[in-house]
């Protein structure tokens, strides 16, 4: 998973995401992240958590095309999470901060490496971080920065002074590591979505921003934008002019229109339906296309009074929905973690227009650098290379 997280649930289960790997320094920061989040299970903020947010009604609603029923429209692309994930208090946090450094300490962990990686995700935090997939610890964990200089009161008086830090050993780790998305789950590349597994492609509206799930992908113009783009695996065989109607009427849309076409060769049913979501009467424009054995939705969704103008660009995006030779989808690969040397005069700006994958403020934060600081030559970077 792609995003920047570690979280405990109900039941002591605990996660770390494969997305917050390059960002941990050293086994230390991993051990310090591990802790924290045995913290909240030893003292039940999960539990909770979890009965606070099932007692206020949260939750997310599958139906058909999800719709989030305690979200306004604007929420609707970040729907389709299969976990309910819990957002702890700063009580709760800084408990947990404390237990992390102590469980640390006394396993010969260096306890440094909890004010170490609360840096990083402070630094995360106001980069904005990768908000792809699940959500990310800035929305899942209250601010790190306020919380740094309190822990450091907890390292003083740790069992373990310094303890076993181990940089290069998870260095050994990441090397060819996958950052962002992956070929079973698809990829993004700018505004499309390309997945080499399944063998299709779609190029959403240029300049939107694309988000993976596992159960959808979303496009919108901006976090404020009422104008919506899905694509979901649909479920259902047989002719796709009584499929596709079927489908959308079970998920509460009434359909205005539709009709047999063909998209790159591939055959579909696109049609005009409209609804309401939270209060809002909505119009959507979809298609259901098949493509090898399964059939595909991708839709756009606009309010009643803005969809005259949306659809053209709903249509167009839709348009481009298209298989991939074997060939093709060979080629798509994803992207990775490598190191490298800095050499004189580089800086972050300049090694990520070298690299074209992420952002110079995000190689300094991989790199346990701010942003504000520059690389110094002959020392070992990590970096992300293009697949």
């Amino acid at each position: 998973e792609p995003a920047v997280n570690a979280f405990a649930v109900p039941g002591g289960f605990i996660y770390l995401t494969r997305g917050i790997l390059p960002f941990l320094r050293s086994e230390a920061e991993l051990a310090g992240v591990l802790g924290h989040e045995i913290g909240h299970v030893d003292a039940r903020h999960s539990a909770e958590a979890y009965s606070r947010q099932l007692g206020a009604g949260l939750g997310l609603v599958l139906a058909g095309i999800l719709v989030p029923e305690t979200q306004p429209l604007q929420g609707l692309a970040g729907a389709g999470l299969s976990v309910l994930f819990l957002k702890y208090g700063r009580e709760a946090e800084l408990e947990s901060d404390r237990l992390g450094v102590q469980y640390a300490s006394r396993a010969g962990w260096d306890p440094r490496g909890v004010p170490g990686m609360l840096t990083t995700l402070a630094r995360l935090d106001e980069a904005s971080g990768s908000t792809r997939g699940i959500p990310n610890w800035a929305l899942t964990h209250p601010p790190a920065a306020d919380r740094v200089e309190r822990v450091q009161e907890v390292v003083a008086q740790a069992s373990t002074a310094k303890g076993i830090v181990n940089e290069n050993a998870l260095d050994r780790y990441l090397d060819g590591l996958v950052f962002g998305d992956s070929r079973e789950k698809g990829i993004v590349r700018g505004n499309e979505f390309l997945h080499p597994v399944l063998r299709f492609a779609i190029r959403f509206p240029e300049g939107w921003q694309v988000m993976n799930t596992d159960e959808q992908v979303a496009a919108r113009r901006d976090e404020n934008s009422n104008h919506i783009m899905l694509l979901q695996l649909a479920q259902g065989s047989g002719p796709l002019q009584q499929v596709a109607p079927a489908q959308m009427a079970n998920a509460g849309w009434q359909q205005l229109n539709g009709q047999q076409a063909s998209i790159n060769g591939l055959d579909a049913y696109v049609g005009t339906y409209q609804g309401r979501v939270n209060n809002v009467d909505v119009r959507l424009r979809a298609a259901h296309v098949r493509a090898g054995n399964q059939t595909y939705v991708v839709a756009g969704l606009a309010p009643v009074g803005e969809f005259a103008s949306a659809e053209p660009t709903f249509t167009a995006a839709i348009r481009t929905f298209r298989s991939l030779s074997a060939a093709e989808a060979d080629r798509i690969q994803p992207n990775r973690i490598d190191f490298r040397i800095a050499r004189a005069g580089d800086t972050w700006e300049s090694l990520a227009r070298e690299q074209g994958v992420v952002s110079a403020a995000t190689l300094a934060i991989m790199n346990g650098r701010d942003p504000s600081s520059q690389p110094k030559p002959g020392e070992r970077l990590r970096i992300v290379v293009a697949g």
